[in-house]
């Protein structure tokens, strides 16, 4: 399932929350991403690392398990993957 932006303003949000609710958003999230298992069923946006994201593309660059959880993340339009990369995590209800 796709972690989609909403509408907000003229653009699109990702993952609106209250500083306590943040703290849930975060625990809610399972895995890692070096065993290419996290998985969430929260919307704020999560973005792996680069280390992940150049894994075995004839480097020598190890698995990461590092990512980032950004609250209220904006973007140009409404309706668009807030995740990068969005393969890295898997979303569920």
């Amino acid at each position: 399932m796709a972690n989609l932006t909403q509408t907000a303003g003229n653009g699109g949000v990702a993952g609106t929350c209250s500083d306590t609710e943040i703290v849930t958003q975060v625990a809610a999230i399972t895995g890692s991403v070096a065993a290419d298992d996290l998985s969430s069923t929260e919307t704020t946006a999560v973005r792996s690392s680069v280390a992940k994201s150049q894994h075995g593309y004839g480097s020598a660059v190890a698995n990461s398990n590092v990512y980032s959880v950004t609250q209220g993340l904006r973007y140009a339009y409404a309706g668009v993957e807030a995740d990068a990369a969005r393969q890295a995590i898997t979303r569920t209800t």
